[in-house]
Parts: C-alpha cells; structure tokens; sequence
C-alpha cells in the first residue's frame, strides 16, 4: 500500500504535532536515554497538504497532540486560548477570534471568520465546538492564524481551528477514564479499537459527564455555571463509531458517525451596578421587575423610581431572597458570583447527527482524495438577563373609575367595565429569550495532491458546501402574562382591535428560514529554486449565495399612554405594534431584500433575502531555508468572507457587503543546539468592509443589533513561542502575542446606546454631524475591535522524575491576559481588567502505560477572570439633570478555582 500523501486526506488540516507537542514526547522519552530526550525532534506536519518537517512550513500554527494536552490540562477551548498566540474565546456566546477578527454574532445569515474544521469537514455553525471532547477522542487540534483562503475547504480570513479525531488502531486497544472534581462533577468515558480484518478496523467510543454543582449561587434557586458547554454545569453525553479501511493497493477509506447531547444552565454572566426601580427600563417595552419592589415596605422611600409609574398594591416573591436586600438592588455588586433567578435558563443541544468520509486513491504521481460530511443539530436555548428582582408577580393599582377607552373596548376584549378599576397583574417571571438553531449541512471536496519527488509540487480542488436552516428568536417571552398571546392594534379612535394569537407570548418574536450554498475551485503550486529557496502561489475562486425569508412581530404591554393599568386596570391589553415599527420598510425594497409585508394570519411581516457574492483569493510565499534548523518567510495572502444579514428584526439596509483582507506575514522558524526551538510571526492585515454588529434604537426605543461594514481596519501584531530543553526531565514553553486591531475609517459616525448622549469619558464626536438632540453619533477612528487582547503571555514547566515503576510529571502554567474590550466603544464600561491565573498538574504513568493517574488544579489561587465585558444603559439620559443615565457592566467570569482527580486504565 502506497504511503499517504497528507494524512487521511484532510482538508488543509495540519494533523501532526507542532512546536508545543515536542513537550509530550519529551516528557514520554525514556529517563535513561539521555542523549535522546534532550535532542528535540524533527516533527513532521501537513499545514499544506504533504508531509514536511515543521521548520519548513511557512504557517503561523500552532497544535496540540492528545498527550500534550493531558499533561498539561486543556480541556476545553477557553484551556487552548491560554497556550495559542493571536486566540481569544468567548465561552457564554461562543465566539473564537483569531488575531482580532471571528465570529462577532450568533445570527447565522453571517459566517464566522474562523472556521472550524472537525476531520477535514468545516462546522459551519460551530455547534460541535461547544461539546469540547477530551483528548481520548480528539488527537490533535491546530490552530492556523491568519487568512486561510487558499487550501481550505471554506473561506476564513481570520484563520481555523481544526480538530482530528483518534483513529482506529491495527491492533487491539482499549481504554477508560473516570474522574471527579469539586463542584460536584464527574464523568466516565471509554473507547474499543482494533482489526476486523486485516484490511478493516473500527473505533467505538462514549463519554458521560454529569455536574450538579455550579460556579454561580443563585440565592433564589439552584446553582449554575460549570465546565461544560459554553462554560455551564448539567450532563453531556457523547458517542461515536469509526470504519478504516484499505481496500486493495491503491485505495484507502474511512467513515465516522457521531452524535453528541448535552443539557444544561446558561449562567457565566455577573451583571454589576445599581439597578433603578423605573416603571420602565431602557430599551424595555413592559414594566420593570424592579419596580414591583416598591410595594414592600421601606423601599419607596428610599427609591426614587417608585414615583415613575402606579402605586404597588401587592407583591408575591419568588424565593426567599429579593433585590431589595442589598445595596443598589444588586448583590452581585458585592460578589460577582452571587446573584437572583426566579426563573433557571437551559441551553440544550438535540437531534445532534454528524457524518464525515474520507477516500483516497493513490494514482502513480498522483492522490485523488475525495472528503465529504453532514451535520444536522437542534440548538436550545432559555435564558433570562442577569437582573432579576426574585419577584413572581406583583399588581399595580387601576384606573380611579370604570370609563373612557376602557369601558369603550372592554367588550371587544371579552372582559367587563369592572375590571377596569382593579389592580393589573404583571408577572415578570419568567421572562426568557427563547434563542432557537435547527441546522443541517453537507459539503463535498475533491483534491488532486501531486506525489511525484522533484522541486515542482501541485494541489488542485473542488469544493462545494449547502446548508439550510432556521433561527427562531423570541424576546421577552412570559407565558404568564397572557395578554401577550391575544394582542389588538389600536383603531380610530382608540378602539382595539383583534390580532391574531400570538402562541409565544413575547414582546419580539423573529424567525428565518435561510440556505446558503458555497462554490469554490483551487489550486497550489510551489517551485524549489535549490536547497535554500522555494516560492509557493495558490488561487482561489469562490461563490457563495444565501437566500430565504424572514419573519417579525412586535408588541408593547403597559408602557403606551392611554393603554396602561391607569386607565385599563386589570383590563390592560398587550398592544401588536409591528406595523409602525417596521415603518417604511413595508414600502422600501434594499439590496438583498423585498418589501415587508404583513401575513394577516399569524400577524407576522415577512420579506424575502437573497443575494450572491464571489471573490478571487490565493496567497504567494517565499522560502529561505539557509540550513536545516532554520526557515525564513514571507508571505501574502488575500482573504474573503462573504456578506450577511441582520434578521433579529425588520431593520432598514439588513445586508452587509463582503469582507476582504490582504494580510502580510513575514515569520522565522529556528532550532538552536537541538534544545532550543523559536517561532515568531509579524504581521499587517488591511481589512475592508470588515463585518461587525453593533447595537442600534429605532423610533419605537427598541434596541435591536445590525449588521454593519467598517470601511477600513488595520490590524498589526507580534507571536513568539518558544520550547526550551536544558536538561534531560525539564522541558519549558511559553508563547507571547501582541495585538493592534484598529477602526481605520468606519465608514459613518454610529451612535452607542449606552452613551447616547456621548458624555461618558472617552466619547469622541469629532468630525461627525448630529441631526439628533438625544441620539448623538460618534467617531471610531482608532478604536480596537472587540475582543482582541493587546498583550497575552502564558509559560509553561514540566518536569519528569523516573521512579522505577513508572513516571511523575508534574506541570505548572503561568497565563496573564491584558484588558480587553468587548465592544467597539472603547469606554470603561466594556473594558474587561487584565488577569492572571495559574494551573498545576500531577500525573503519575506506569512503566507498561497500562494506567495514568492525574490530579490537577487550575486557576490555583483563585483569580477572577473574565472572557468578555460590556455595558447595559439601564435608565436613559434625561435633558432635566440625569445626563448620563444609569450603566451595569456585565462580565462574563472565567471559572474559579478547581480541582479533582482522574484514573486512566488502557488494555492493549
């Protein structure tokens, strides 16, 4: 059987070790074989589809073999971001960035700038990021930074992260792990592999983690947050099975099948700050939970809001505990992993399928891979805000006497006059976003390796993905305000009118149904001058169309004047407000989308999107190899993205413009003594129409987020890494980046609806022009973009003690984190302070590797960190007094202090 081309055809898929896997093998080198173990390797990779030594590959990566990670301790991709240069994660949302740019919505009409790769197959909607398998599934994960438009199976111009799964073993293996740590978690895993027959082998594997605890104390209900999907606590579960084949000389296959559940809470998020008692919040269309405080006793007094709707004449807590019992409403003020819930969020994934394929054919000069994959899920997700008053239902006083528009309509209502003079329930508990992806994708590809020796070396491919899907997103749902699911619109003279039912309950129901369908055609070419120069230069076409339909409703209960509990009582209906607040886009066609018109039948508005995009990309390097242990490059590369919709909500302009980059990198790969090795990468990328939401209020106050196409961002940077080994049992690493992504021209002044008056410090409306006296734009020339750390450093220490029946290592990680923002205006308010953390590892392996011991405890001395931080204006600014309004900042925590204990037990 001919030897592979690049390993099991991956697509682009650097799968073998990298820089920091020379940590694993140097840890697992026998004690007695000095000269061995302090001699770094010539590791071997395929960033660019054929099998070459690392120091030649002129790609910024950066992967982890599945022992490095167990020695170390990453678990999770908030774990892989400590140790990559350029890697940022935000774990509640979900979101990875590559030097400054990645997936900056969960709105899937947009894709995101890193794609994630899982055997060769791009996860187009990142689900399966959020299952993290451990290291007993997933061999190697890599990191590739910078545009990776040339070679890969989609377009990602901020770069990939690739995961590759364990494959089945031709001889027999098995192994299980089990372990606990606190916060009461454990879980069990186990995988079978070996022949069937000489040409046939199979894989089988399973995992369970089970996690009752939590990181969060909910006064007022159980605990939550945890390790597991986007940073929770509950029960996963996942399973897979594999098939690999040699079928004949010249033919090799393999096939997996995965499914992989999980449910959850949803709770990383401390919401810090006073919360007001207003009757009515900013950016809320139904009174604030808050103000039903002012019906216990002492709290009016001391509230100022409480004079800003009706009188509270009843108040039924949730729990034991309610806001008002600490100072400013608040107790995470005080302690940030303290906090009320009336009602719990859950976050589920279901109906989770995923298939990929792999077939080689190994013709003389020449390998024909075909890659081919499915994935189908269903994404669940129930989350309240982080403010809660802990109130199940409080009641409002009524009108002063039975009359006016109330007794007008109380027959079109079905109710009587008299409930125009009795209290009005409002229940805001629960009150949920109901955020809803049922997803399905397949793509194909057909590569053309050349496998001829000689300086001349060629890839040629075909690429084509399709996926459908539909987005339900439902605010403000609470099903126990029933006004909501029977709304009127409001007729001459102030009569209501019936709509029709609205089964969701919400202020804000969305849905969309969209297909998005992507084309691409590639080839790669490199020459070899002589043994110290060679030049490569790959071309890329691409097309990519989306189109489907979306669908808005709108309604407001007790907040509109005239048709609230003063004047309606108990007879307050829930007002459908959709027509005027689409406005003039039911009479405006924009690019990418038809006229908004209203479906009588559900009282939904619904137009059509669609529109196509294409671009050519490619990438052109220079190599200079002047010895063994030393490579020099240079490099351009052209990326791309296609454009997007904003479709939470009927919005003016809803398509965004393709984005584009021309990224320059130049790097330098050295090997010193064979005990030292550095790699480092500079880099300036120019972006253009670079996509990015930002939050915006219309007419009707509702504040909703929108696409937008910054017209020009330069980002610059610096990564260095580095392993260091002096003596035979010490291996060190360390990996330092730094980080400028800045708004070069955005294209138009926007206005930050938490500073719509542009008076906190830092506002900056030079050069741009009002038209609004309470909604002022702002200039954000030499802003950073959201997430990207200026500086991050992280080091890490092994070391090996030969005990005879086996081997104890023991790792210490150092990980610091510069302030980051989390959103476009750089104010204080999103600027999430620096932080640092540090982890330790024991782990003890037997002589015959027939079992591993772990214990382990990170983030050790218990630091507050945070992943992402951004503001919440919850009282708007007044002309009279109040300029500046009232802000919370929300900060999404990195876990505490954890520990706990594993036992690995394999059978060969």
């Amino acid at each position: 059987m001919k030897k592979h081309a690049y390993l099991a055809g991956a697509s682009g898929l650097a799968v073998a070790a990298s820089l920091f896997a020379v940590q694993a093998h140097a840890a697992d080198a026998p004690a007695g074989n000095a000269a061995a173990a302090t001699t770094l390797e010539d590791l071997v990779v395929t960033a660019e589809r054929r099998a070459e030594r690392l120091e030649t590959v002129p790609v910024a990566v950066t992967a982890f073999s599945a022992d490095q990670r167990s020695l170390i301790g990453i678990e999770s991709i908030q774990d892989l971001t400590n140790f990559t240069p350029g890697l940022h994660y935000n774990s509640i949302a979900n979101r990875p960035y590559l030097r400054g740019v990645g997936r900056n919505t969960d709105n899937l009409a947009v894709a995101s700038a890193v794609a994630v790769y899982y055997n060769g197959v791009y996860d187009g909607a990142n689900a399966t990021t959020i299952l993290q398998h451990s290291d007993l599934f997933i061999d190697t994960i890599e990191v590739d930074r910078g545009p990776q438009n040339t070679l890969h199976g989609a377009n990602s111009d901020g770069g990939t992260i690739n995961y590759v799964s364990k494959r089945p073993t031709k001889d027999y293996y098995a192994e299980g792990r089990a372990g606990v740590a606190n916060y009461d978690k454990w879980f069990g895993e186990a995988v079978v592999s070996g022949p069937i027959t000489d040409n046939l082998r199979f894989r089988l594997g399973g995992n369970y983690t089970d996690e009752s605890g939590g990181f969060f104390k909910n006064l007022d209900g159980a605990r939550q947050g945890g390790t597991g999907p986007q940073g929770n606590s509950g029960r996963t579960q996942y399973w897979e099975a594999q098939l690999d084949a040699n079928l004949g000389e010249h033919l090799d296959a393999w096939g997996m099948v995965s499914s992989g559940l999980y449910e959850t809470n949803y709770h990383t998020v401390a919401e810090r700050g006073a919360i007001p008692t207003n009757f009515q919040l900013n950016g809320s269309f139904s009174p604030s939970s808050f103000f039903g405080l002012c019906g216990i006793a002492g709290v009016a007094a001391a509230n100022p809001g409480c004079a800003t709707g009706p009188a509270v004449v009843s108040v039924t807590p949730a729990g034991p505990f309610t806001a008002n019992m600490f100072p400013g409403n608040n107790p995470t003020t005080a302690d940030p992993r303290t906090f009320i819930q009336s009602a719990p969020s859950t976050n589920k994934q279901r109906a989770d399928i995923s298939l990929a394929t792999n077939w080689t054919y190994h013709a003389p000069g020449v390998d024909l891979t075909y890659l081919a994959g499915f994935q189908k899920f269903n994404y669940q997700l129930n989350f309240t805000g982080a403010l809660d008053a802990g109130l199940s239902t409080y009641s409002v006083a009524g009108a002063p006497a039975a009359g006016g528009l109330c007794a007008l309509n109380a027959a079109a209502e079905g109710l009587t006059t008299a409930g125009c003079t009795q209290p009005l329930a409002i229940n805001p508990s629960p009150n949920w976003t109901h955020f809803v992806e049922m997803d399905q994708f397949f793509s194909h590809e057909f590569d053309l390796v050349s496998t001829t020796g000689g300086p001349f070396q060629w890839i040629l491919g075909a690429y084509y993905y399709h996926e459908k899907y539909e987005q339900p997103v439902w605010a403000g749902v609470m099903p126990n305000q029933t006004q909501l699911q029977h709304p009127f619109s409001i007729g001459a003279g102030g009569t209501l009118i019936p709509t029709p039912a609205n089964p969701a309950s919400a202020i804000s129901t969305s849905d969309t149904f969209l297909t998005y369908t992507s084309y691409a055609a590639f080839g790669q070419a490199s020459y070899k001058f002589s043994d110290e120069w060679k030049v490569t230069g790959g071309l890329r076409y691409s097309k990519d169309k989306k189109n489907g339909r979306q669908l808005w409703r709108f309604e407001e209960f007790d907040v509109i004047p005239g048709f609230t509990s003063t004047s309606f009582g108990a007879n307050t209906p829930a007002l459908d407000v959709t027509g005027s607040a689409v406005g003039a886009n039911a009479t405006t066609a924009f690019q990418g989308a038809g006229l908004a018109v209203l479906n009588p039948a559900t009282g939904n508005y619904e137009r059509a999107l669609g529109d196509s995009w294409s671009a050519v990309t490619g990438d052109a390097d220079i190599d200079w190899t002047p010895d063994h242990d030393t490579l020099v490059y240079a490099k351009y590369s052209r990326g791309y993205k296609a454009g997007g919709f904003s479709t939470f909500t009927i919005a003016a302009n809803p398509e965004t413009q393709k984005e584009t980059v021309d990224a320059y990198e130049v790097g330098l790969k050295k090997t010193i003594a064979a005990k030292f090795q550095v790699n480092a990468a500079a880099f300036y990328y120019n972006y253009k129409n670079d996509q990015i939401p930002l939050a915006v209020q219309n007419a009707q106050g509702l504040i909703a987020t929108s696409l937008f196409n910054l017209k020009s961002v330069h980002i610059t940077g610096f990564e260095l890494e580095g392993v260091w080994r002096p003596i035979d049992p010490l291996t060190i690493s360390f990996q330092y980046s730094h980080l400028s992504a800045k708004v070069n021209d955005a294209g138009a002044c926007i206005e930050d609806t938490n500073d719509p008056l542009a008076v906190e410090p830092g506002a900056n409306t030079g050069g741009c022009t009002q038209t609004s006296p309470t909604a002022k734009v702002q200039n954000l020339k030499g802003n950073q973009l959201p997430e990207a750390p200026p500086n991050k450093f992280s080091a890490n220490a092994l070391y090996s003690w030969d005990l005879g029946p086996g081997t104890l290592t023991l790792s210490g990680t150092y990980v610091w984190k510069d302030k980051t923002y989390g959103s476009l205006f750089n104010r204080f308010y999103s600027l999430a302070p620096s932080y640092n953390q540090e982890d330790f590892r024991l782990s003890f392996k037997d002589a015959k590797d027939r079992y591993t011991v772990i214990a382990f405890v990170q983030n050790a001395f218990n630091h507050t960190g945070y992943d992402n931080q951004t503001g919440s204006l919850l009282l708007s600014p007044t002309a009279a007094g109040n300029t500046t309004g009232q802000l919370a900042i929300n900060q999404s925590l990195i876990a505490p202090r954890i520990y706990g204990l594993q036992v690995q037990v394999r059978f060969k």
